[in-house]
């Protein structure tokens, strides 16, 4: 399954990754359309998953006494996915990416100061299962940082199982959970999904 952006759906999210808070009838003036085609079109790219959500950047800069770092986390592969799910549940931890390099994880942190920072990379995260090493790379400035995704027209969004992140080709089970759409390639994924939702519910109750 697989859907192309055209030129308004890119014009739409252009102003809306620059401000989120750009009204509707100003968003229409901009790209040429009425209110109720930029209100349709940006619920269908929310309902598709184009646009995850409405929300305020806070500039890391401007907090006082806040360090950041990037860190480089070498984890045997059989503990890949359960190092991705412990470092989620960390406050510290901003961001996290599984790459292809020789470093499988790679996730952006922040702390109140270098020690805090050292205690966090050399303690909770080097104390993971399978983590063999990590290395921290401390922030000095950020010189540029853009958030979302460069789009322009024929853009093709490609659909993945939420559960296996397989690409779905075909036509998409797609469930309801807690709000929010999610799409899986079979009504097994989307069980095994539920039930993983129910797992991590309990654990975090106990």
């Amino acid at each position: 399954m697989s859907v192309q952006l055209d030129n308004t759906d890119v014009l739409i999210i252009e102003q809306l990754q620059e401000d989120g808070r750009v009204p509707y009838k100003e968003i229409a003036r901009r790209v040429g359309g009425s209110i109720p085609t930029v209100r349709t079109r940006i619920s269908k790219l929310v309902e598709l998953g184009v646009i995850k959500k409405f929300t305020v950047i806070v500039n890391p800069d401007r907090i006082y006494g806040k360090v950041r770092g990037i860190a480089l986390i070498q984890v045997q592969p059989a503990d890949v996915e359960d190092a991705l799910a412990k470092l989620a549940e960390m406050q510290e931890v901003r961001e996290i990416y599984a790459t292809a390099g020789t470093s499988p994880i790679a996730v952006k942190v922040e702390a109140q100061n270098l020690d805090e920072l050292g205690d966090l990379t050399s303690g909770r995260l080097a104390e993971i299962r399978g983590v063999t090493s990590c290395t921290v790379l401390v922030i000095t400035r950020t010189e540029k940082e853009e958030y979302g995704a460069a789009v322009e027209p024929q853009t093709v969004i490609q659909f993945k199982c939420e559960f296996c992140g397989a690409a779905i080709l075909g036509k998409p089970h797609i469930e309801y959970i807690d709000g929010g759409r999610y799409y899986f390639n079979s009504e097994e994924c989307a069980k095994a999904y539920r039930q993983k939702l129910v797992g991590k519910a309990r654990s975090v109750s106990q």
